[in-house]
């Protein structure tokens, strides 16, 4: 059984936009709101895997891999926010 759905989203367009995205509609069989669905959330979903994804070169990736494997001493400024921390403050 399909969602229920039950959001709204209003969109004001240009002429040219909503022509265009008629047309796209019509060409893929779909119903506008369908095509704007199926846009919307194929962008979205690239979006938010962009911003998921770490992708380092080689020398980047070295540098995190060596301050995971040899991380350096606490400094005073993170010895400090680490009492802050433990004391809830």
């Amino acid at each position: 059984m399909p969602a229920l759905k039950k959001q709204r989203i209003d969109l004001r367009l240009s002429d040219e936009d909503k022509n265009m995205i008629e047309e796209a509609a019509a060409m893929t069989n779909q119903t506008v709101t369908q095509f704007m669905v199926n846009s919307a959330s194929e962008r979205a979903a690239q979006v938010i895997e962009q911003h998921r994804r770490l992708i380092l070169n080689d020398a980047s990736w070295n540098a995190v891999m060596d301050a995971i494997s040899n991380p350096p001493e606490p400094n005073e400024r993170l010895k400090r926010a680490a009492r802050h921390l433990q004391n809830g403050e």
